[in-house]
């Protein structure tokens, strides 16, 4: 996270997407002085500390400097307060050949070992200008390790300057992690064009400064520089912008220094001041926060937004939250018993004045343009809501930032580089009618999973959901492990209610199933890391870099039911007779990638350690099996829910040859089928039976899945008899899931192996678990279709409608006063029969 620290004044480091100096936020705002050589006399330099001078009173607080010049004028802009960055220029034959490689990485060592220490220097560039073929043709990892290679040369020599590598759009493949900051170099673009290229550097850089350089002067230089600085860059080159002389009514020609300088137009204002500000309601809910309340406090007050307001929601808190917020008397403070976090959003939204609701929690510590550059992509993006990302802090104690380090944190989810699926909840910012369009927060998600809930139905509402990478926020992990515990058995409930709504969002093990990327999290996983590159695009010059896709397949090791697969299978082995070492040593694969994860989790340098990587570890493996028994549990709660509580009135028609339950149903008041379907699927949904509406090419209208072994096919149609009269029917096809078939399927091929090998007590001990495994699920298939039979039954009755079946007893035949059969036929009932089977959306 930091990059540079020094003792000098001048010193400055990174701070997140920006850069602070003595504290305050710090822009980079560079030219190239290409008018001066690389030896000075002393006129020369007496003018060129006026240049100086006049550069500063421009609003330009940096330089960059070739090789030649940094001798002479590095020292000289460092006594006006200049920083500069000393480019090192690297010919593509001395990056791609080996033997001209050893020579370029001893001067450029020279050089670092020279300027070490200077006070006006900010650091380093590495300019390579390759092109993007031989970037193909002598492999790109190949070029990242000797790009890395001069870093750490660079590093050895100048342990507190930055160094980075000059990108240019055709060679963003070469970025790294191992840079302290993303320089690219743009030719020109229109501003749509500049604003996505900028935005996919800051994606590429996660939790770096931006700087942006414009190698040729254009004509709207003014406003690019505004463009590039308004989407988050943390720094901008660009060259003086040439005015034609122009003359005054007695013909003297006039040149104004003013319009010659690239920054004046900004005023010193970074990021610039948005057109329209509309008011901002800032919702916090806290909920015993007194360790992070005053930092999440005095950064909201800091803020760089003329119009916002802030809503403290305390959630029934019992330490000193309340009187924390209360000491903020700008702020307003609404106190509540403990009702959960979705309900103390819904209280903020609400109680909110603005047009716009921000959501951070209250362990964040807000970046001071925050709210300038989220609300500035929602406004220009034509968004209903946007998110930006989350950094952890500087931890003082390990244990606290290994936590930190550990996976499970909050994080978005993009479908592209300025559009999410998902925004986490500590950083995201929606339009007021946009969450009451949706109906706001769900009140069940108490702790977690309430922000995936609600991107899913505005996006499920085909409204717009982007991502701002430089609007971030600071947000303090868990500091405890036992807190770190806590969190992921909230994930896992949180996942086990999502699935009940959302069942075609999740995979076969129970795990959410991304429609996009999470940004990172590919490089944890072993063989993820390498980036797919798209080397051929629309544009020419313009690359496109992403993570690769992850499948179920790349986590699979980690997941609680791999473990268990193979414990099990070393036990068969050892009866068998066979060797376990197999079975334990795919069993010890999940620790692998436990370790895998460690060795390349973001750990502070100051924590770095044997110690802190075997921490990060074990939580990497157990952290990910808390979650899934939390999850597992909570939906076997769900599970054992039966159906209503309303007594069934028909006996089913069972059709045991199809595994079918068929009943039917009779009104006069013309309710449709819709309308049935529309309540199964709301009672499945609160009983934590995942129900998924088929799209139309499937022959059946709902499918229920009641537990990890059952399908329930719903298939309902209407017959339509004159008038308002309408009967419905209603058949449920009981059948085994995929994964219940491949279950059953892989112990019936392994007892035939052991019969066909001459095991036959491992293929009797095989047999037996085939078929208690085939009685448990036919069990469960039994169970599953009551559940259903009553649900139907329940449904049909809130709804009103008539059961046409024989009655289950005395008492409900009386209740049922006059009983309607409706005609056999449609000739009988003089109507037309319409049997309705298309599919209910």
């Amino acid at each position: 996270m930091i990059a540079h620290t020094s003792d000098s004044s001048n010193s400055v480091q990174t701070h997140g997407k920006f850069f602070s100096r003595a504290g305050q936020k710090f822009f980079l705002k560079a030219m190239r002085l290409r008018e001066v050589g690389g030896t000075l006399d002393f006129e020369q330099k007496v003018a060129l500390c006026r240049r100086f001078d006049e550069l500063k009173s421009r609003h330009t607080t940096g330089l960059i400097l070739t090789e030649a010049q940094a001798n002479p004028v590095l020292d000289l802009a460092g006594q006006v307060g200049l920083l500069a960055m000393i480019e090192l220029a690297v010919t593509p034959d001395e990056l791609t050949d080996r033997r001209h490689f050893g020579g370029a990485l001893s001067r450029i060592a020279q050089i670092a070992h020279v300027f070490a220490g200077r006070p006006g220097l900010l650091g380093y560039l590495i300019d390579c200008p390759i092109r993007q073929d031989e970037i193909r043709v002598h492999g790109l990892n190949v070029l990242r390790r000797r790009l890395r290679t001069l870093i750490k040369t660079i590093k050895g020599r100048d342990a507190h300057a930055m160094v980075a590598i000059k990108h240019r759009p055709a060679t963003r493949a070469l970025a790294m992690l191992d840079e302290d900051l993303i320089y690219a170099e743009v030719s020109a673009l229109d501003a749509l064009e500049l604003h996505d290229f900028v935005v996919s550097m800051h994606n590429l850089a996660e939790a770096r400064p931006v700087i942006i350089e414009f190698a040729q002067t254009s004509p709207g230089q003014d406003e690019a520089v505004a463009v590039a600085f308004g989407t988050g860059a943390a720094g901008v080159v660009a060259p003086p912008v040439p005015v034609p002389a122009s003359s005054d009514w007695l013909g003297v020609r006039m040149l104004k220094a003013d319009d010659l300088m690239p920054f004046v137009t900004l005023n010193g204002t970074c990021p610039p001041r948005l057109a329209r500000s509309p008011m901002v309601s800032i919702v916090i809910c806290a909920y015993n926060a007194e360790r992070t309340m005053l930092a999440c406090m005095e950064s909201l007050r800091k803020l760089d937004y003329p119009n916002y307001e802030v809503v403290i929601v305390d959630d029934g808190s019992r330490d000193r939250t309340a009187e924390i917020a209360a000491a903020f008397p700008e702020f307003r403070l609404i106190r509540q018993p403990n009702k959960g976090l979705s309900v103390a959003r819904n209280v903020g939204l609400y109680a909110a004045r603005g047009e716009i609701i921000a959501y951070t929690d209250s362990d964040c510590v807000v970046d001071p343009h925050w709210l300038t550059l989220m609300v500035r992509a929602l406004n220009e993006g034509g968004l209903d809501g946007c998110g930006g990302p989350n950094y952890a802090p500087h931890e003082e104690g390990k244990v606290q930032a290994c936590v930190a380090a550990s996976p499970g944190a909050p994080c978005h989810v993009l479908v592209d580089e300025g559009r999410a699926e998902h925004l986490a909840g500590c950083n995201m910012i929606f339009t007021k009618s946009a969450l009451l369009k949706v109906g706001g927060f769900d009140p069940q998600f108490t702790a977690a999973g309430d922000d995936v809930d609600v991107c899913w139905r505005m996006l499920d509402a085909s409204l717009k959901l982007g991502f701002c990478p430089s609007a971030f926020v600071w947000h303090f992990r868990r500091n405890t492990i036992k807190a770190y515990y806590g969190q992921q058995r909230g994930y896992g409930r949180a996942e086990a209610m999502l699935y009940a709504r959302y069942p075609e969002r999740f995979n076969t093990l129970g795990q959410i199933k991304w429609r996009g990327t999470i940004p990172g999290l590919a490089r944890t996983v072993p063989g993820g890391s390498r980036q797919r590159v798209r080397w051929s695009v629309v544009r020419p010059g313009l690359q496109t870099v992403f993570d690769p896709a992850l499948s179920v397949a790349g986590f699979l090791p980690q997941t609680l039911e791999w473990a268990i697969f193979w414990e099990l299978a070393a036990i068969a082995s050892y009866f068998a007779g066979w060797s376990v070492i197999p079975a334990l040593t795919m069993q010890l694969l999940g620790l692998v990638w436990a370790l895998y994860y460690a060795w390349h989790a973001p750990v502070e340098k100051c924590h770095d350690s044997f110690t802190s990587r075997l921490l990060i570890t074990f939580l990497a493996y157990t952290g990910p099996m808390t979650r899934t028994i939390t999850r597992y549990k909570t939906l076997a709660r769900a599970m054992s829910r039966k159906g209503t509580e309303t007594p069934a009135r028909q006996r089913p028609q069972i059709d045991w040859r199809g595994r079918a339950i068929k009943l039917a149903y009779w009104n006069e008041q013309y309710i449709t089928r819709d309308a049935l379907l529309d309540k199964l699927i709301k009672f499945f949904a609160r009983a934590g039976h995942p129900a998924i509406v088929d799209r139309g090419w499937n022959d059946f209208d709902v499918e229920v899945r009641p537990d990890p072994w059952t399908r329930i096919y719903l298939k309902t149609a209407d017959e339509e008899h004159g008038g308002m009269k309408i009967k419905s029917h209603v058949i449920a096809r009981l059948r085994m899931s995929p994964l219940g078939r491949c279950g059953l399927a892989g112990v019936l091929l392994a007892t035939v192996a052991a019969i066909a090998m001459g095991f036959p007590h491992l293929a009797f001990a095989l047999g037996a678990l085939t078929l208690a495994g085939a009685v448990c699920i036919a069990s469960e298939m039994v169970e599953a279709g009551g559940v259903v039979y009553q649900a139907i039954e329940g449904c049909a009755t809130e709804l009103s409608l008539i059961p046409l079946g024989k009655p289950r007893n005395k008492f409900l035949r009386d209740a049922i006063v006059a009983p309607i059969s409706p005609p056999l036929t449609s000739k009988d009932a003089g109507a037309e029969l319409t049997v309705a089977n298309s599919v209910t959306e």
